[in-house]
């Protein structure tokens, strides 16, 4: 298998969060909040690639230690099953934090670019072997310049 094979599989990450009920006593618990400064997205945003990229590691590392060759169906597995699923909730939890005020468009860039791969990646799950699709490294590259340090294909 080829490394970027291995680095595919490191892309992605979850991150959830919790808060207390809010509950004042009338039932109701609005939420108003500022928008995130761009130090406050990225850190947070950088949390939530790192927090299940042991989760992507050990299945990269099962791929990878299991067979020199690993099975078409194999392959297809760790990415229709860890691969997407992560890069979905990886985009879901940076587009809830809310790009920082004047940045709505970086942001928007970087995660449609994301959504792209994620639908290369479905399209042809086998195409890992030969590294990221394009769509997944233009997120990486618009991810790195927006100033992002632990997002992205490693």
């Amino acid at each position: 298998m080829k490394p970027a094979t291995a680095a595919v599989l490191t892309v992605a990450a979850l991150f959830v969060g919790c808060g207390d009920d809010g509950d004042d006593g009338d039932g109701f618990s609005p939420v108003v909040s500022e928008p995130l400064s761009k130090v406050e997205f990225l850190r947070q945003a950088d949390e939530i690639c790192v927090s299940t990229e042991s989760r992507i590691d050990a299945a990269a590392d099962d791929l990878v230690t299991a067979k020199k060759d690993p099975a078409p169906a194999e392959v297809e597995r760790i990415a229709l099953e860890i691969v997407v699923p992560a890069l979905e909730s990886e985009v879901a939890a940076i587009g809830a934090l809310g790009a920082p005020e004047g940045d709505e468009e970086q942001v928007k860039a970087i995660l449609d670019a994301t959504k792209a791969g994620i639908a290369e990646v479905e399209a042809d799950p086998q195409a890992l072997l030969d590294g990221a699709p394009d769509s997944l490294r233009r997120a990486e590259t618009l991810a790195s310049k927006y100033g992002a340090r632990q997002c992205g294909i490693r």
